[in-house]
């Protein structure tokens, strides 16, 4: 291992070095969690503790097999948990007379390392910052050298560990970033800090290390990232004094934005005379960014509006030593629900991240470590120095997070702009603070009073205060950076309609930023994902970014093209983008034959199509578009619309019935037997060809179906659920070979008649009371969970629906397999089998049995398919939902969902309680097919 440690160092060094001037940088460890290079290592305590070992570089130690996993605080040995790091690597001759700085893009916690014997410097602190050490003179040059790093989990600065590892999310340890070396001449730029603004103007301050009166200068020169020189180069003689400043001006530059992630790259060379002493590249964009108080955020003088979420730096199997794959991953997942920023919670990310973020586009909020605690003075004015110098750069950085929460050190709100020439504005997440009110989770009618400009901010626990100072009339931007906080199946998605619809109408909205991206689970040697029960399952999606059903509501709700179908063939279209046109997205439209029952597909058949852009409509404008349709929309069931962002991705997919549609045009069967009734016992018993239905004479409720002599377990019902009825009359007859029973009730249900046709088809009208607010009217019949295969049906889907999440779903034939997926929870196979689902036209169960077909009449209706599960009672936050307990359900209504600290009815008027009317009125046909198992 040693030897082959060697080789790798000697063979980046060789290829380094045709960079002539520029640094040249030799990894020690691997890159990412899938390129890892073994170091010896040494456990202090926890499992495989107390002997020598290997352990990848990086890596957290925990996800290794090493010490002991907690989320949250160190508890026990952990406190005092350490990992001994050992590594050898070859020096290059070739380096003398140039500095070698030894470079850690981030241990946690404390990270003490020596070389060859000799401490290389302080003790760093702080588990996310990048931290280098000059090693020039302890290096060993054409030999091998041995490093040794001693890592605690639990820092020796009380205020670190409040800051990062009290916090809630799980705490790690270990050399979980890259480590390398950076190779630079005696006289050398240490670093870069670029102020690039929408005019064109350019200026950077660029520290050299040098002596005092080196007759030295800086050049640089902006590059178009194909390699072409843009304007000529800018000058500045060194300044011993502070950094050097370069300035100068590009005339009509290619801007930056989220939305046109357009980047250059600025070359600075360190000359001497014609002599270049050394060389660095930087990677930036053009752009401005205004917080203007008493109205909202602006990016190169166009007003945006931050639609974001929450992102912690986490990968189930490997922690928070991640790659640029995942990286990529969540980027995209992220763009895909039409976001256009991100929050960095609770600490800076990877700058591979980062970079990313400039070349996909997408607003950032980089956060300081600091969670309800901050950092001291001392350690945090070197770590803001670490995270800023690190990430300045960066042009989809656009705010700066002191902390969270109350974990922010106020005395640090003026060393960011030490180090920043944008000079950036500061927030204090959840504080009204400045120009900007980034209150957390606020109850939606304090959401109202915020969203109008009032400084209504976050309290301790569910507190709130409310204040106002008369002698500031000024207006807070309202951009709460955490709200509808996401558990299990419940915040998110639910809720975000009404907030949103609210929210958007705000003179002074700013955005908002979602809680949160992903489930933060961990994957134990057993297999299982540990979410460390509810303080970690937030996610809108899941460990492996598996896409749960918010997902997709967000993702119509926060499109920045909206549709709607004005009368069949115009389009009213409102167009939410900062700099794109409407003209710039691709819209494809179809009509669809949707599957009926008896065709045994899901999807559809595409009978016509066509593409199209949107006509022009500016930014924030509405306008409209007449789709020339051709005749095959008169046997069409559905025209669908999908509107692409101007790279291809799709924004979202519309699909509008074409006709109203009867359920008669899904009631078919070949068969024609007439119907006979007979009273066997205590049941009334129909027979019609091989189909036999037999009634409970005591109740009224249907008692058992059967089909060439199998029986279906469908039974017992329409039962209300509203309450407790009594049969008061049981009548049958037969006319024209269809049999009818009619019962009559007192109490919750009223009537119900059966009709057993002559094709075989049973129609069940019935009619029921309900009255005052109620989670959920309608009726129920029970079929056996443990006999249900899959379910395939035409309404909308795939994913069910709460009263307050019915955005998401599109009208189409879906089909899923059972599944017991509690969201968040247990599982993570989505959609969810269980639940209620919307605007269903026709619904079939495969059962051990055979297949179960029912047609609703009504659109209005929900069916509910067996009873979802939930997590245990006690973690389940404000997310608990109440639904009857049966094998179908058709309700007249469904309770909406909360989220993991606020009740739903806190959420807006999607959230509250359905109001009963009094007589509701239904109508259900079933088929019972025995010849497909």
């Amino acid at each position: 291992m040693r030897s082959t440690a060697v080789l790798f160092v000697l063979a980046a060094t060789v290829a380094s070095l045709c960079a002539g001037e520029e640094t040249n940088r030799v990894y020690l460890s691997g890159r990412d969690k899938d390129h890892t290079v073994d170091w010896q290592f040494y456990c202090t305590s926890g499992r495989n503790s107390g002997e020598w070992s290997t352990i990848p570089v990086p890596s957290q130690w925990e996800l290794q097999g090493f010490g002991t996993l907690n989320y949250k605080k160190d508890v026990g040995e952990a406190a005092n948990e350490r990992g001994l790091y050992k590594h050898r690597f070859g020096a290059d001759a070739s380096w003398q007379g140039k500095r070698v700085l030894l470079v850690f893009e981030g241990v946690m916690t404390d990270a003490a390392a020596k070389l060859n014997g000799q401490t290389v410097g302080p003790t760093h602190q702080g588990g996310y910052y990048r931290f280098s050490h000059e090693i020039t003179d302890l290096l060993r040059l054409g030999e091998e050298n041995l490093l040794e790093v001693d890592v605690a989990k639990h820092s020796a600065n009380a205020s670190v560990n409040k800051a990062e590892r009290l916090a809630d999310y799980w705490v790690f340890g270990g050399i979980y970033r890259p480590v390398y070396l950076e190779v630079v001449p005696s006289e050398f730029i240490e670093r870069v800090a670029i102020d690039a603004r929408a005019d064109g103007s350019f200026a950077a301050e660029v520290p050299i290390n040098a002596s005092e009166n080196a007759a030295l200068r800086v050049e640089a020169q902006v590059y178009t990232l194909a390699g072409e020189a843009v304007g000529d180069a800018f000058v500045a003689a060194y300044t011993a004094d502070g950094p050097t400043r370069v300035a100068g001006k590009v005339g009509s530059p290619k801007l930056w934005s989220a939305e046109k992630p357009n980047l250059y790259e600025a070359r600075f060379r360190l000359l001497r005379g014609d002599e270049v002493v050394h060389e660095v590249s930087q990677r930036f964009g053009f752009r401005t960014v205004e917080v203007r108080r008493d109205d909202g955020i602006y990016v190169n003088g166009n007003r945006v509006v931050l639609k974001g979420v929450n992102r912690h730096s986490t990968w189930p199997d490997s922690g928070r030593c991640l790659s640029k794959k995942v990286h990529r991953l969540d980027i995209k997942t992220i763009k895909a629900m039409n976001m256009n920023a991100v929050r960095m919670s609770h600490y800076p990310p990877d700058t591979e991240f980062l970079d990313l973020c400039d070349e996909l586009g997408l607003y950032v909020l980089d956060e300081l470590g600091g969670w309800h605690w901050a950092y001291d003075t001392h350690v945090g004015r070197k770590l803001v120095e670490e995270m800023v110098t690190r990430d300045v750069n960066h042009p989809s950085v656009i705010f700066w997070d002191n902390g969270n929460e109350g974990g922010y050190n106020l005395s640090l709100d003026e060393v960011f702009g030490w180090y920043d020439p944008q000079q950036r504005e500061v927030l204090h997440p959840w504080e009204a603070y400045k120009k900007t009110n980034t209150a957390h989770y606020l109850e939606y009618e304090r959401a109202i009073v915020a969203s109008r400009g009032a400084p209504t901010r976050h309290g301790t626990g569910e507190e709130y205060q409310e204040w106002e100072d008369v002698n500031d009339p000024n207006k807070y931007i309202y951009m709460p950076t955490e709200m509808l906080h996401g558990l299990y199946d419940g915040g998110s998605g639910a809720g975000l309609e009404d907030y949103w619809s609210m929210m958007r109408q705000s003179p002074v909205l700013g955005g908002a930023f979602l809680w949160n991206l992903f489930d933060e689970g961990i994957r134990r040697p057993d297999g299982t994902v540990d979410c460390s029960g509810n303080q970690a399952p937030d996610g809108i999606v899941g460990p492996y970014r598996e896409r749960e059903a918010s997902f997709y509501t967000i993702q119509q709700l926060w499109s920045p093209i909206q549709l709607q179908l004005a009368d069949g063939h115009r389009l009213a279209i409102q167009n939410d983008y900062s700099f794109t046109n409407a003209d710039e997205c691709p819209l494809t439209w179809q009509l669809r034959r949707l599957p009926r029952p008896e065709d045994r597909t899901a999807g559809f058949e595409v009978l016509a199509s066509g593409k199209m852009s949107l006509p022009t409509i500016s930014p924030g404008e509405a306008g409209e578009l007449l789709l020339d349709l051709p005749g095959e929309s008169t046997s069409a069931d559905a025209l669908a619309v999908r509107v692409d962002d101007p790279s291809g991705r799709e924004l979202w997919t519309w699909v509008w019935p074409v006709h109203e549609s009867k359920p008669q045009d899904y009631i078919r069967s070949d068969r024609n037997a007439s119907a006979k009734v007979k009273v066997v016992g205590g049941q009334v018993v129909v027979t019609t060809g091989d189909l036999l239905v037999r009634f409970n004479k005591q109740n009224g409720m249907l008692a058992n179906v059967s089909r060439a002599g199998v029986a279906f377990s469908f039974k017992d019902g329409p039962v209300a659920t509203t309450g407790e009825s009594q049969l008061q009359s049981l009548s049958h007859s037969v006319a024209g070979g269809v049999a009818t029973i009619k019962a009559a009730y007192s109490g919750a249900l009223q009537s119900v008649t059966w009709t057993v046709r002559s094709d075989g088809w049973i129609d069940c009208e019935y009619a029921y009371s309900a009255k005052g607010p109620l989670e959920y009217c309608g009726v129920t019949f029970d079929y056996p969970e443990s006999q249900v295969k899959s379910k395939r049906w035409l309404g909308d889907g795939p994913f069910r629906v709460w009263k307050n999440r019915r955005a998401g779903v599109t009208l189409g034939v879906w089909e899923n397999d059972y599944n017991d997926t509690i969201t968040g929870y247990s599982g993570w196979e989505y959609p969810e089998f269980k639940g209620c689902f919307a605007n269903v036209h026709w619904m079939q169960l495969q059962t051990t049995e055979g297949r179960v077909t029912m047609v609703p009449h009504q659109r209005d209706i929900f069916v509910q398919v067996l009873l979802p599960s939930q997590a245990p009672e006690e973690m389940r936050g404000k997310t608990s939902f109440t639904l009857p307990e049966c094998g179908v359900a058709l309700l007249n209504a469904i309770p909406p969902v909360g989220s993991k600290f606020k009740p739903a009815d806190s959420t807006g008027p999607m959230g509250q309680l359905a109001e009963a009317k009094g007589r509701y009125e239904g109508k259900v046909s079933f088929f019972f097919d025995a010849s497909s198992p």
